[in-house]
């Protein structure tokens, strides 16, 4: 192996704890995949009305609100512990899943699913931040995402067989618990990050009190307000804009397209094959020219290709627009979780990472109620996305203006550990 190979491959225990840490996303994003895609189907076996499709899709999301103090557990009884709660909460959420008889039913099963997987989600991302080198950080975090998406592909692969399951679309959440419960076996072998584990044994040595543990949701809003307010300030108008935009994929492609469900999903798995490579080269590009440069840049791209996707007539700049907007989705979502997971010190890195995820689906479902909203005023699914997409590319105005360069830096030189600042001095800003 040559020296520049060395230098871009990780060591063997770092690579599998990409895959271990790398194996929910695979398998949460094929559950968020089979809605998205089965949405058509879920709605008429479920009796959704029309107008009330938006909005439905929106509450699920809700289960991010869960997910926040899921994740806060995670900055006082650590990171491995707490992967064990939420795969075994996702796993008996989404075999319940297929079970459900009414759409009540469905909705507070996948609501906590979401919960248990959101906070999944963000523990996974803030593990490899902790645990990869500094030189390869965004490198590997793309190949984390990338991972994850590969259970978009999955989905879009059964989703095209939808028609000849026994169960229909209540088959693909079986296949997806079964996964799960590999996963359980399998992170057997997953340790504690070196990181957490010095904290810890600060925190020990100070004999703190129960009221201390409160330290990571006093400290995030107190140490870093600045980058705090940044950060909400980015994910918040994307979100919103962007919610509707992929909610409603599957049935505008069906409904107004005329797509059938097995050319949805054709499209969705080999246009995803395409797009996924999003993932690698904005962790490799992230890391020599800067996290700030890529987002600005794939935030204003994403937002410009969606317009094309909804307004085009022609089948051919159809196709094209959708897969060049989640290539460029795709490389925004990894270069702001990889921020996200930068910007604040161990000791509340998976609160910081919980409040944005909160910032991020409530935002969305802002978008979704929206999009209700907006249904019977202009009349068409499509119309009313057009108009949220506007607000979009607002969130690159604090991506250039107020948040810090994080790419190749350490942990430490970017967010210098406060703890024991603002345990004596709450007033410390640094």
């Amino acid at each position: 192996m040559t020296d520049s190979e060395s230098r871009h491959r990780l060591p063997r225990e770092q690579r599998l704890l990409l895959f271990l840490v790398g194996s929910s996303l695979f398998i949460n994003n094929y559950d968020l995949g089979i809605f998205a895609l089965a949405l058509p189907q879920i709605q008429a076996s479920l009796h959704i009305p029309e107008e009330n499709i938006g909005f439905y899709t929106g509450i699920i999301r809700f289960g991010v609100l869960l997910a926040f103090p899921l994740a806060f557990m995670a900055d006082i009884v650590g990171r491995k512990r707490l992967l064990l709660i939420t795969i075994s909460g996702m796993t008996i959420a989404t075999v319940l899943s297929a079970f459900a008889q009414t759409a009540t039913h469905f909705l507070i099963l996948q609501t906590m699913a979401r919960c248990f997987s959101y906070a999944e989600d963000m523990l996974c991302y803030v593990i490899v931040a902790e645990e990869i080198d500094a030189r390869m950080r965004g490198w590997a975090l793309g190949r984390l995402a990338a991972l994850g998406t590969l259970g978009y592909g999955l989905s879009s692969l059964l989703y095209t067989q939808i028609d000849i399951l026994p169960h229909g679309w209540r088959d693909f959440y079986v296949i997806g618990a079964a996964g799960l419960i590999v996963i359980i076996l399998a992170r057997s072998q997953l340790r504690e990050t070196q990181r957490f584990a010095d904290l810890q044994a600060a925190r020990d040595k100070t004999r703190q009190s129960i009221g201390r543990h409160l330290t990571p949701i006093v400290s995030l809003v107190r140490a870093y307000p600045g980058r705090f307010i940044a950060l909400v300030a980015t994910t918040a108008p994307y979100s919103f804009g962007l919610a509707a935009t992929f909610a409603f994929i599957s049935k505008f492609l069906q409904e107004s397209h005329g797509y059938t469900p097995k050319e949805v999903g054709t499209l969705q798995f080999f246009g995803g094959a395409l797009a996924i490579i999003g993932y690698f080269v904005a962790g490799r590009m992230s890391d020599s020219i800067g996290r700030r440069r890529i987002l600005t840049f794939t935030i204003l791209l994403v937002t410009g290709f969606f317009y094309v996707f909804y307004l085009t007539g022609d089948p051919r700049i159809l196709v094209a627009s959708w897969i060049c907007a989640l290539f460029l989705y795709f490389a925004s979502e990894v270069t702001l979780s990889a921020l996200g997971s930068e910007l604040f010190p161990t000791s509340y890195r998976s609160t910081s990472a919980a409040a944005r995820g909160v910032v991020n689906v409530t935002a969305g479902i802002m978008g979704l109620a929206a999009e209700s909203a907006l249904y019977p005023l202009v009349g068409s699914h499509a119309y009313a996305i057009i108009i949220l997409l506007a607000v979009a590319p607002f969130a690159t105005i604090p991506v250039l203006f107020f948040l810090p360069e994080t790419a190749r830096r350490s942990l430490e030189e970017v967010s210098p550990e406060v703890l024991h600042d603002l345990e004596t001095d709450p007033t410390v800003h640094p």
